[in-house]
């Protein structure tokens, strides 16, 4: 295995808030600039299959590689001789939720995928877990305004 990016963020916004947006995969292009889409074939679970497609590339086979309500979800790309695996995982803290984002890579190509993939899949996660933070902080925001 080699890990290729880690993101950590700090949110006002419980986990299960993140990981229920994490596991609705239809919305990621919402928050997930440089996905064009994810589908499941099946319903949604561990070991679940389906596409996804990010922008500007081809349709890749994914796999719901895990899942634990509340807390994360992980899933697994399959490539050309390795995997991509992007862990999500969401805790409580003192002020909502402490987040980490991780990917790595294994299988016989690995080393090779992480020399082209690793600065664009930093940067994904990086911009991604931002802006869905951004998002649900300020659905919050507009919620607790609407309570006012």
């Amino acid at each position: 295995m080699i890990e290729i990016a880690r993101t950590e963020l700090s949110s006002s916004v419980s986990p299960e808030r993140f990981v229920a947006r994490w596991r609705d995969l239809a919305t990621h292009p919402e928050w997930a600039a440089g996905m064009e889409y994810l589908r499941l074939d099946e319903p949604f679970a561990v070991g679940a299959r389906g596409v996804l497609k990010v922008r500007g590339g081809h349709e890749a086979p994914f796999v719901v590689a895990e899942y634990v309500e509340g807390r994360l979800y992980a899933d697994t790309t399959i490539l050309d001789d390795a995997e991509l695996t992007v862990h999500h995982s969401a805790v409580p803290s003192e002020s909502g939720s402490a987040l980490v984002l991780r990917a790595w890579l294994a299988g016989p190509r690995a080393a090779d995928y992480a020399d082209q993939m690793r600065d664009d899949v930093q940067r994904s996660l990086d911009a991604d877990l931002a802006a869905l933070a951004r998002m649900l902080e300020s659905e919050e925001e507009a919620t607790a305004r609407g309570l006012e």
